[in-house]
């Protein structure tokens, strides 16, 4: 039926959430989007509780929604 394919591929916007998948409760935020010498698309993500904590992710990899998944936009807690 090819449900998946028919949507639309995520964006990756700065601001945007995500939760790694064995890691609920750890929650990563994109803080800036950049192309690497590689001609990569990447994202710096930093852990909202922790922003000590960051990473460097190819926008494939959070676009994909495997390791990643993209927490819905809320304004309530």
């Amino acid at each position: 039926m090819g449900l998946f394919r028919s949507r639309k591929p995520v964006q990756v916007n700065v601001g945007n959430r995500y939760q790694v998948g064995d890691s609920p409760l750890m929650v990563w935020e994109v803080a800036n989007l950049f192309q690497g010498i590689d001609g990569t698309p990447y994202a710096h993500i930093f852990c909202v509780a922790d922003p000590s904590r960051r990473k460097t992710v190819a926008q494939n990899a959070l676009e994909a929604g495997n390791q990643y998944v993209r927490i819905p936009d809320a304004h309530a807690h």
